[in-house]
């Protein structure tokens, strides 16, 4: 009976491993650990916690989405920190009175449909002569 043990039993509860000092509530699961520097400083920690809450939030998301909008607008390279770190301490103070409006969509495009609909049993348009599952609905 050695492949017993083998059999992963689907009604037992396995344990969580042990949070380690360097977890954060709220971090998702699977992050690479903490730089030393982080892991050691509480304040950082609870920072880190704060966002990754915050993260699920939409609001804050909007809020994000907003921000990154009006980066573009201005010229910004997103995927450059130094860039988005330089634009955000020009516009601090807007940034913490909430200054950025969300922008206004523009209305979306209505699509007509001139011709009738192929049904899956009529005759393929290509003129085959195979029903249009067969021929170009597959």
């Amino acid at each position: 009976m050695s492949w017993l043990p083998k059999i992963k039993n689907p009604f037992k509860k396995e344990e969580a491993p042990a949070a380690g000092p360097s977890s954060i509530p709220g971090m998702p699961a699977g992050m690479p650990p903490l730089p030393p520097e982080i892991a050691n400083d509480p304040k950082m920690k609870g920072m880190m916690g704060t966002f990754f809450r915050k993260w699920k939030d939409p609001a804050f998301l909007k809020q994000l989405r907003v921000l990154a909008g009006h980066m573009q607008k201005e010229g910004v390279d997103i995927k450059d920190m130094k860039a988005v770190q330089a634009w955000l301490e020009k516009n601090k103070e807007r940034v913490e009175k909430g200054a950025f409006e969300e922008e206004a969509q523009k209305p979306g495009v209505t699509v007509v449909k001139t011709g009738p609909e192929i049904g899956r049993n009529d005759p393929c348009h290509c003129g085959s002569g195979k029903k249009f599952k067969k021929c170009h609905g597959a």
